[in-house]
């Protein structure tokens, strides 16, 4: 795998990050998307932590801190801090906002496969299935792409990234993985 450095050198006067940012970003849109275990949305979702401070009423807000690691089905969370909140005029749906150094993530995938992300904050939605990660982000769809760069929307109904950011000296880098090679079929024996 090669590295690409996050802040080129000032001295390139041929450097455009707008150059680089769009192809790197056309070229994760043609990543072939993978999405999210559907099972693991019916599991229910075991927290643990240090320690818990909830809120209950209008506005039900549970801040759980200390070494949070988090379970449902195939998705497995930890970082430092979650605060998990409900969406207000939706009765099932919540926000889980995980925070780290980094805060991390792994599930498998509907097609086969694990989806591993880390980043300082991951910003989960259930009603959208949208998260946003920020921050040093890098996922890594097995045995198919790496995606690193300072944002990704990861939409886990479908599959679909979208990453980078306008900032000067930014940039994305995805590395696609070849797909495995068939093994030749046998010649046909002459003799037979």
């Amino acid at each position: 795998m090669s590295t690409i450095r996050s802040n080129p050198a000032p001295d390139n006067p041929g450097f455009r990050p707008a150059a680089i940012t769009l192809p790197a970003l056309l070229l994760l849109a043609m990543a072939a998307p993978v999405s999210a275990l559907s099972t693991d949305r019916d599991q229910p979702l075991d927290v643990r932590a240090q320690t818990n401070t909830s809120s209950f009423g209008t506005n039900t807000v549970s801040v759980f801190s200390g070494n949070v690691r988090m379970v449902q089905g195939s998705l497995k969370a930890g970082g430092d801090e979650a605060r998990i909140s409900e969406i207000a005029g939706d009765g099932d749906g919540r926000r889980l906002v995980l925070t780290g150094k980094p805060a991390n993530l792994e599930q498998l995938m509907d097609g086969g496969g694990k989806v591993t992300a880390r980043a300082l904050t991951i910003d989960y939605r259930t009603d959208t299935g949208l998260a946003e990660l920020t921050g040093d982000v890098i996922v890594v769809q097995e045995g198919r792409s790496e995606f690193r760069g300072p944002r990704m929307t990861y939409n886990t109904n479908t599959g679909a990234m979208e990453g980078g950011s306008q900032q000067a000296g930014s940039e994305v880098h995805m590395t696609f993985k070849p797909k495995p090679r068939t093994a030749p079929k046998p010649a046909a024996d002459p003799s037979s």
